[in-house]
């Protein structure tokens, strides 16, 4: 089963880009941002000891922004959801990371790590302005729907719904009796 963790600066300098076959050189400008701001540059996929899908990122001008430079899913195991999964767990990061967006720049037609496929990004929550380049992904409004839901949840308590229990009113099939 194909696991999530972070991406570290050694790994990625020893990953092949799987379109073009070359690797980042050491010293990598946006490889020392991100090491010395975040202690890591991503997160990565993992199916066994294999490394199946990447997602670096570097932090981005303005501050709080972080962007995409490789993102990448071995074509075997290419629409699986594994490249959704790590766009998720990128922005979980970046919003540990106290950051409000997350950009990319889309590509069309030949593939290339540095740019996604412009329909992925949309497919996973990226927008673009008119006349931009960059495809954004606002944090800020992914964590406002969530709050927002805990609003309506509190707002249902305040009323006396208290919202589904369990069968029989236990939590588990070990429920204490005295």
């Amino acid at each position: 089963m194909p696991r999530l963790s972070p991406l570290t600066v050694p790994e990625v300098l020893a990953l092949p880009c799987p379109y073009c076959g070359r690797r980042l050189p050491e010293g990598t400008a946006w490889l020392t941002r991100a090491a010395e701001q975040w202690q890591r540059c991503g997160v990565k996929v993992m199916s066994g000891e294999t490394v199946v899908g990447v997602l670096a990122m570097a932090p981005g001008h303005p501050d709080g922004v972080a962007q995409i430079k490789m993102l990448w899913v071995r074509a075997e195991d290419s629409h699986t959801g594994l490249g959704r999964q790590l766009v998720q767990a990128a922005a979980a990061e970046a919003v540990r990371l106290r950051l409000s967006q997350i950009v990319a720049v889309g590509g069309r037609g030949q593939r290339s790590c540095a740019t996604p496929p412009e329909a992925f990004l949309k497919a996973n929550g990226f927008a673009q302005a008119p006349g931009e380049s960059l495809w954004r992904l606002d944090l800020g409004q992914s964590v406002l729907e969530r709050s927002g839901l805990g609003r309506f949840s509190r707002f249902l308590r305040a009323w006396g719904h208290a919202g589904p229990e369990p069968a029989g009113g236990a939590v588990s099939g070990r429920a204490v009796r005295g």
